[in-house]
């Protein structure tokens, strides 16, 4: 598995524009190792001017459209980090592109989650696994899916730079609240994004992909997670528990933070969220404990802790 790869390629970054996607096209120009487009909706000459690589303008309505680009650009790598809003279409059509591109080999999907969501995997991993565009089994579309937790950035401050907006659940630490879910006994897996950016980076360099790519950033229980911020801002936190009862009913502690994600997504939904989000961490099912994890594979990438993340976006 730690085998590597040797050859140039030309690896695209889906939604490379802001966020995640934003951080893992920094990362491969950093890297120098692949040539780099970003792939978007439009193009903004003001913006363009800031990306680390050359914006291609796609329609991820138009399979042809997509096709035709990754041909043109002679895209190896498709890296996925698009967010259509509930909707995989233009997702699964950057995929039936990808099938139909005589460059395009491998394809990394918009999964980046704290574990195995069973829907997401039905849309895009299987829409992978089924193809038949090209034929024969030795020719079907290389793909990974990556398995990272709960991105840190969600917790951060304007003092630590991300790509990422804060979308911060159960610790609001600007507040010094927190609305633990069930005894908050439970333990989640965290990654900072530019950690996430920096595996994905590495996948590419390797000769054979797994199927589900796995990295562990820090992994602490809701109660420590508390401590730690209590620790940061040099306080203690106003808490409140959430019963596995009242999430299971939609009930969710409203903490001050999440006035802005009401206002922008609706509250009721907000709350629906959340509420499901809870009942995952008390089912522990966003504490990753995979078989391996490309931090054996690669040792020398150090990831940040989380207690080190919120000291400094938090410590003052």
């Amino acid at each position: 598995m730690t085998a590597t790869t040797t050859t140039n390629t030309t690896v695209a970054v889906a939604g490379g524009t802001k966020g995640l996607g934003l951080t893992i096209a920094e990362a491969l120009a950093i890297h120098g190792k692949h040539n780099v487009v970003i792939l978007s909706r439009k193009s903004t000459p003001s913006l363009d001017e800031k990306l680390p690589a050359r914006l291609v303008v796609v329609d991820y309505d138009n399979v042809q459209n997509l096709t035709e680009a990754l041909e043109e650009n002679k895209v190896s790598d498709v890296i996925c980090t698009i967010n259509a809003y509930g909707s995989s279409l233009p997702e699964r059509n950057l995929i039936r592109a990808a099938e139909n591109s005589s460059t395009t080999k491998r394809f990394i999907p918009s999964i980046f989650a704290g574990f195995a969501y069973p829907t997401k995997l039905v849309s895009r991993g299987r829409q992978i696994q089924n193809r038949g565009a090209r034929g024969t089994g030795e020719d079907i579309l290389i793909h990974t899916a990556v398995y990272n937790g709960m991105f840190m950035d969600f917790y951060g401050s304007p003092l630590l730079k991300s790509n990422v907006g804060f979308f911060p659940m159960f610790v609001d630490i600007a507040n010094n609240v927190a609305a633990k879910p069930g005894s908050g006994d439970q333990a989640v897996v965290l990654t900072r994004v530019l950690d996430i950016a920096r595996f994905v980076v590495r996948i590419l360099d390797l000769a054979v992909w797994p199927k589900e790519s796995y990295f562990i950033g820090d992994r602490v229980t809701i109660h420590d997670f508390v401590n730690m911020a209590e620790e940061a801002r040099g306080t203690k936190f106003r808490i409140t528990y959430d019963s596995k009862e009242e999430l299971e009913a939609g009930q969710v502690t409203e903490l001050p933070c999440y006035e802005t994600t009401f206002a922008v997504v609706g509250k009721e939904m907000t709350k629906q969220l959340f509420a499901q989000t809870g009942l995952w961490i008390i089912g522990n099912e966003l504490d990753l404990r995979p078989v391996s994890t490309l931090n054996e594979t690669f040792p020398d990438i150090k990831t940040m802790t989380l207690r080190r993340f919120l000291e400094l976006s938090w410590k003052v």
